[in-house]
């Protein structure tokens, strides 16, 4: 009985250790990363990433070059799809439309702690989120 309390007492650490180790290994996708509510630190554009691919875009007194309108407000109805190109960098594309203009944009991203980095994809333009 005493030898069964022991093997018992060792089986039961070794499952904890194990337990503990495959805890450990799991893995955050970037697109995981990339969920949640960021703003840039002016505080003139905002983007909150939800789980079923919809998007909300905050733009504050920003000029949408595209239709050369100035647009003050949230878009609720955006969408977004996370890729991976050759070169392993990862893409957001985000789709959201102002005065019935769609609008496209392509960003690199990168997801550091609560710091998410987008690089534009057409003129190269880097921008730094903060989560909040």
């Amino acid at each position: 009985m005493k030898n069964f309390k022991k093997l018992a007492v060792v089986l039961l650490a070794v499952v904890m250790v194990v337990s503990v180790f495959a805890a450990c290994d799991i893995k955050i996708t970037p697109e995981q990363k990339l969920m949640g509510a960021w703003r840039d630190s002016t505080g003139t554009m905002g983007f909150e990433f939800l789980e079923d691919g919809a998007c909300k875009v905050t733009l504050v007194n920003v000029t949408i070059p595209i239709i050369n309108y100035t647009y003050d407000g949230t878009i609720e109805n955006a969408a977004y799809t996370v890729s991976k190109d050759d070169a392993g960098s990862h893409h957001v594309t985000v789709i959201y439309s102002i005065l019935s203009k769609s609008i496209t944009k392509d960003y690199i991203f990168n997801v550091d702690g609560n710091v998410l980095t987008l690089t534009d994809t057409d003129d190269g333009t880097v921008t730094t989120f903060l989560a909040y």
